[in-house]
């Protein structure tokens, strides 16, 4: 729009999403554009037409370009596991969780955006099986995942890629203090979204995308049991019992610390695993437990996983597509993003490479 300013095409839930995304009360972003907060409440909730004047003073206010209150998407609320996820978080700023849903929403805009320019076509499909047509059996929800996507057997090396050749955008967000460690949305005209906390350790951010791909394959509505039968099945697609359980008989933390860089899983997920296929008794994890604690390995395990090349690569493919392919320059970018450069760089970054085929 090269600086016009054009009031009446302002979307008011737009203005509301950059306040919320920023962290900036009603009150302070009424104070910084010199009107009352009930103006500004009204202006949001689409009583009262924005004037230029106000929505120029905006864009200053809330460090964005004008096109950013014209972007057309609609606004999603938390993905389907969100209630659980609300109430396990209680003790989190409700501030802190609309800040992060702010720019989920954000990127889900950008993404819809990106896709118009490029087209890819995933190796595999993204399978769906209704824990009820299962018995509720999750674990075999997760065995005909893998066999559907023709994974060998034993550990899964790379799990990025594995998604990724199903069509599965991963997007690395820093999720402050919220607590979150992922979450998923499987939106109409879009790939399946799974949005990952960057700061988890390798071992927390594999079996945390893990429980994502089971709320994809299995829920399209939230219920009760969703988060339980999502850890089942990480459990499973991750560790599968056919191939693990030798290796589990008798482990100690030792044990525990040799297995961790081969099935690239936490030394707490093995000893888990262990206990609930038996290898191990109830008193023997007690123990076990207790010695982990002791040495402070329940908060900071001795080995780390190292990444190996395990990181999202479709979605900076799509944007390297628009640079070298399509010949966008930066600023050209940023434009395609509705926001400043700065910001556009601390969200996205530049990759380079894709495991899909990316197509005019």
């Amino acid at each position: 729009m090269n600086g016009e300013i054009k009031s009446t095409s302002a979307r008011p839930e737009m203005i509301e999403l950059r306040r919320r995304m920023l962290g900036i009360s009603q009150k302070e972003l009424a104070s910084r554009i010199s009107v009352s907060q009930g103006t500004l409440s009204k202006i949001e909730q689409g009583l009262k037409q924005v004037t230029d004047e106000q929505l120029r003073s905006l864009t200053f206010a809330l460090s964005c370009p004008v096109d950013f209150f014209m972007l057309p998407e609609r606004l999603y609320g938390g993905p389907i596991s969100a209630s659980p996820m609300y109430r396990k978080k209680a003790s989190v700023s409700i501030k802190l969780l609309d800040r992060l849903i702010a720019e989920v929403n954000l990127r889900i805009a950008h993404i819809r955006k990106l896709l118009q320019f490029v087209d890819f076509e995933p190796e595999y499909e993204l399978p769906y099986y209704d824990p009820d047509d299962y018995q509720d059996n999750i674990e075999l929800i997760a065995q005909s995942v893998r066999r559907s996507w023709h994974l060998p057997r034993g550990p899964i090396k790379n799990l990025i890629e594995v998604l990724e050749r199903a069509g599965i955008i991963i997007i690395d967000c820093d999720m402050e203090d919220t607590g979150l460690s992922g979450l998923s949305y499987n939106l109409p005209g879009l790939p399946p979204l799974v949005f990952m906390n960057k700061n988890l350790p390798m071992d927390r951010y594999r079996f945390t995308l893990a429980h994502e791909l089971g709320h994809l394959v299995m829920h399209k509505s939230p219920s009760h049991t969703m988060e339980d039968e999502a850890n089942t099945f990480a459990a499973e697609f991750l560790m599968p019992a056919s191939d693990i359980l030798g290796q589990l008989r008798d482990i100690n933390i030792e044990k525990a610390a040799y297995l961790k860089p081969f099935w690239r899983a936490s030394m707490a997920s093995l000893l888990y695993r262990a206990k609930t296929l038996n290898t191990i008794t109830a008193g023997q994890s007690d123990w076990i437990w207790r010695q982990m604690s002791m040495k402070g390995y329940k908060t900071d395990e001795p080995v780390k996983l190292e990444v190996n090349g395990e990181q999202p690569t479709l979605l900076a493919a799509i944007i390297d597509h628009l640079r070298e392919e399509l010949g966008y320059n930066l600023d050209e970018l940023a434009t395609v993003f509705s926001l400043h450069l700065p910001e556009v760089n601390k969200l996205y970054g530049i990759g380079l490479t894709s495991h899909l085929r990316i197509v005019n």
